[in-house]
C-alpha cells in the first residue's frame, strides 16, 4: 500500500502522477490500463485541486493499493480523501455526446470518462471528509 499527503495545488500534480505511474509499472500494468488509470486519477485529483477547497488551502489524501485477486488478476485502487465541501463527483448526470459540442454544457466530460475507464467508482462523505475510491482489474504484463 502506498500512500500521500500534498497541498490541494495543481503544482503538485506531477508528484501525484510519479507515483502513480511507479506504483503501476511495479504492479506489472500493461500500458493501456495504465492510461485509463492515469487519466481518471488525474482527473480526480485536479478536481479536488481546483474545486474542493474554494480557493482557500487545504490537502489531498491519497492511498493506493495493488491487490491480488485470482492469480493473475489484480486490482489497483485509489482513495482520494480531502476536507472541502461535501461533493459526490459521480452523482452529476451524464454529458449528452449525441448533443453538437457547442451544446452542451461545459465540464464534465472528465468525470464521465473516469467512471467508463473505471470497473468501480465510489463517493462518501465520512467524519468531515470526501473519500472518492476508484479501482480497475488488471492482468499484469510480462516484461
Amino acid at each position: 500500500m502506498g500512500t500521500m499527503t500534498v497541498p490541494a495545488s495543481m503544482e503538485y500534480l506531477d508528484k501525484v502522477m510519479a507515483e502513480v505511474e511507479e506504483a503501476l509499472m511495479k504492479a506489472g500494468c500493461g500500458e493501456d490500463e495504465k492510461r485509463l488509470i492515469e487519466i481518471s486519477v488525474e482527473e480526480l485529483f485536479t478536481n479536488i485541486a481546483s474545486y474542493a477547497y474554494g480557493g482557500s488551502r487545504g490537502q489531498v489524501w491519497l492511498q493506493w493499493e495493488i491487490r491480488d485477486l485470482e492469480e493473475p488478476v489484480r486490482e489497483a485502487v485509489f482513495c482520494f480523501q480531502d476536507e472541502g465541501a461535501p461533493y459526490d463527483p459521480f452523482a452529476r448526470k451524464d454529458p449528452d455526446l449525441t448533443k453538437p459540442i457547442e451544446e452542451r454544457p461545459v465540464g464534465g466530460l472528465g468525470i464521465y470518462m473516469t467512471k467508463r475507464f473505471m470497473d468501480r467508482v465510489e463517493y462518501r462523505y465520512k467524519q468531515g471528509r470526501n473519500v472518492t475510491t476508484v479501482s480497475k482489474v488488471f492482468a499484469p504484463v510480462c516484461g
